[in-house]
């Protein structure tokens, strides 16, 4: 199994969510540059399979949402998504931007020797059957390629596909799941904590999760990571406080900031 931990440079890390997505547009890569002028730890991004078996970078399985265009990916070819733009929605500065391949973002970042990524794959067995485990197993690929996999969590809302890579690749990769553990969806058949490196904690009643079940995936011996939607040091700092391990963030510079205030950077 491959030991992220052995590349941490701080107590406490930051993730810049889909690149630094509060003020680029998200998973582009005017997003991913800007992410790599901060103070971070690690970027996060998505993957999804092209109909014709290319990996690309987005959040949304439509495209409607990020793109002037209107459809599923996986129903799309690379070239009718590089017609896109990606950039527009998010102001009339980052018009012209396009749809990254996973290529493109690899080549950014592969010299960035101090870097973590947390990779989701976003294309699942139950909506897509054999499908998702190609596009799971090319991408994978890709990462051993540039030589990165060591540095990365793979991550899904799919407990099914993590099971997946678990058993196939026998243990190698460091997997990244979600509490509630049902989150992870109906068709598990294993507990996930037994393979899981990492676990990102929601409460959407709260906003935090209680302590104990920080102290629960810990005693599992699962790292316990957080998201929230806003960067408030209140929260940052009951985060720390219940053992937050790994803050992913829409604004990474903004979490830098309220992590070293809080002395834990």
């Amino acid at each position: 199994m491959y030991h992220l931990k052995n590349f941490y440079r701080n107590r406490v890390l930051v993730a810049a969510h889909r690149g630094n997505s509060r003020y680029y547009p998200e998973n582009t890569m005017p997003a991913f540059e800007s992410a790599l002028t901060l103070d971070i730890d690690m970027i996060e991004n998505d993957l999804h399979m092209t109909r014709d078996g290319q990996i690309i970078v987005m959040h949304d399985q439509k495209v409607d949402r990020t793109t002037d265009g209107t459809g599923d990916i996986r129903d799309m070819t690379l070239a009718e998504l590089k017609e896109l733009d990606a950039g527009a929605w998010k102001g009339k500065e980052f018009e012209g931007t396009r749809v990254p391949t996973f290529v493109e973002f690899l080549e950014l970042v592969k010299d960035r020797k101090e870097l973590l990524f947390n990779i989701e794959l976003k294309d699942y067995p139950h909506q897509q059957g054999e499908r998702a485990y190609e596009s799971c197993d090319r991408s994978l690929a890709m990462l051993e390629e540039y030589g990165i996999a060591e540095r990365c969590v793979i991550n899904s809302w799919s407990g099914e596909l993590l099971e997946y890579i678990d058993r196939k690749y026998d243990h190698r990769y460091c997997l990244h799941g979600y509490f509630p553990i049902t989150l992870m969806g109906q068709r598990q058949t294993r507990d996930p904590y037994d393979y899981l490196y990492c676990i990102c904690l929601f409460d959407k009643e709260k906003g935090i999760a209680d302590k104990e079940h920080f102290d629960y995936v810990a005693q599992r011996g699962v790292e316990p990571w957080v998201f929230f939607s806003k960067e408030e040091e209140e929260t940052y700092r009951l985060a720390v406080e219940r053992g937050a391990v790994l803050f992913t963030a829409n604004d990474p510079k903004r979490a830098d900031e309220i992590l070293k205030k809080l002395k834990v950077r």
